[in-house]
């Protein structure tokens, strides 16, 4: 079986897009279990095609963007392999390159999967350009696909709420035991020169934008009881975006919470997962999320964690293994609250994130599911 993952940019695993990682692992898990699976990605600024080795097991080969006028040199590559493709697997978001793409499958026959990676079930993807991009072209691309992977189930419903009427099927995100330090190099006193190390860490990793209500966890701190609050660091692990963390900031002393609130900005690799295994939970307040890699490694170094519904892990496991919330302040302090009068049950949830992590989502047992969707849907007849 052949199966080729289009997507922007060169797919590496240490970045900052959870989507660079998810095609990385499942490229390097599907050759693993036997598929002949490569990464075909167009690339800014990229004038013809070549290919870019990643590492032993990760090649992408690199092609310019698609234009309506040119740059059509991955859909002249595609119609010269189309008798060996099963699969074209998509994960290309709100790009218009993507539906030009589209389009010349269906001249040549191939069939597609499209992954939404959670993108149309958030709140923002009616919102500005974004509206204008669905009545356009985004939907015409879904309902394009011969079906739409999901990350869990309940984007199925955002997804039917976007407009879209195909089919689906569901799988998970990965987890990668790999991508952990080992005992060498793991650093459980990673913030001890850091000024709130002797206090309870509640860590988030995140881009800083606006639709994971960061605010609403500041303003959450702000409504603890101060023998609480006094207590208590959240420190936030990610890129800045379009100016929110001085936004955050001020919103911070604002509130009188300053000490209680620190950016340290953005961290890869191990002092990623080191900061993790240094702290003391992990909350993410999101409205809605796809299935978030840095949940994942939350699970993966056993974090007791802080979720609001809209991330959406209530059909992962039977096991209780976070505390779930609302997305408003006040609800969000009472779960901050519950957690810090709680050690010993937050022990048992964080103990269970890791054990569910290690059962549910290997990367390998991910791979094996999507493989048999992928089989089943080049049984049938293509999509018309």
């Amino acid at each position: 079986m052949k199966v080729i993952h289009i997507v922007h940019g060169k797919a590496n695993p240490a970045s900052a897009n959870g989507i660079s990682r998810v095609v990385y692992y499942l490229n390097k898990y599907e050759k693993l279990a036997g598929i002949d699976s490569q990464i075909w990605a167009i690339v800014d600024g990229q004038n013809k095609h070549s290919s870019y080795k990643r590492d032993e097991f990760v090649t992408v080969e690199c092609f310019p963007r698609v234009k309506p006028w040119g740059g059509h040199d991955i859909i002249k590559r595609l119609e010269v392999e189309k008798e060996s493709i099963d699969i074209v697997h998509f994960h290309l978001i709100w790009f218009y390159d993507k539906n030009i793409i589209m389009d010349a499958l269906h001249r040549f026959g191939i069939r597609s999967v499209i992954t939404t990676h959670g993108t149309y079930s958030n709140p923002h993807a009616f919102t500005g350009k974004r509206k204008i991009a669905r009545w356009l072209f985004e939907l015409k691309y879904l309902n394009m696909a011969d079906e739409c992977h999901i990350l869990t189930r309940e984007e199925g419903t955002g997804l039917r709420k976007y407009g879209y009427t195909g089919k689906s099927f569901v799988a998970y995100n990965g987890y990668e035991p790999g991508d952990m330090p080992s005992a060498e190099r793991a650093n459980p006193d990673f913030f001890k020169d850091y000024p709130f190390h002797n206090k309870k860490i509640l860590t988030m990793i995140s881009v800083l934008r606006s639709d994971k209500n960061i605010d609403l966890i500041i303003r959450s701190i702000s409504m603890l009881p101060d023998n609480r609050k006094k207590n208590l660091a959240f420190v936030l692990i990610g890129p800045d975006n379009k100016g929110n963390a001085a936004r955050f900031e001020a919103l911070a002393k604002e509130l009188g919470v300053s000490d209680n609130f620190y950016w340290i900005g953005p961290l890869y690799k191990d002092d990623k997962y080191n900061a993790m295994l240094s702290s003391d939970g992990y909350i993410m307040a999101s409205d809605s999320e796809g299935f978030s890699m840095s949940i994942i490694d939350a699970m993966a170094c056993g974090m007791p964690m802080i979720l609001t519904a809209g991330c959406n892990m209530k059909y992962l496991s039977n096991e209780p293994f976070y505390l779930m919330c609302e997305p408003y302040a006040q609800d969000i302090s009472r779960s901050i609250e519950y957690f810090l009068n709680k050690p010993d049950e937050m022990k048992m949830l964080g103990t269970n994130a890791r054990l569910v992590c290690e059962k549910e989502l290997h990367w390998s047992s991910i791979v094996e599911n999507m493989i048999k969707n992928y089989k089943r849907i080049a049984g049938t007849p293509q999509k018309l």
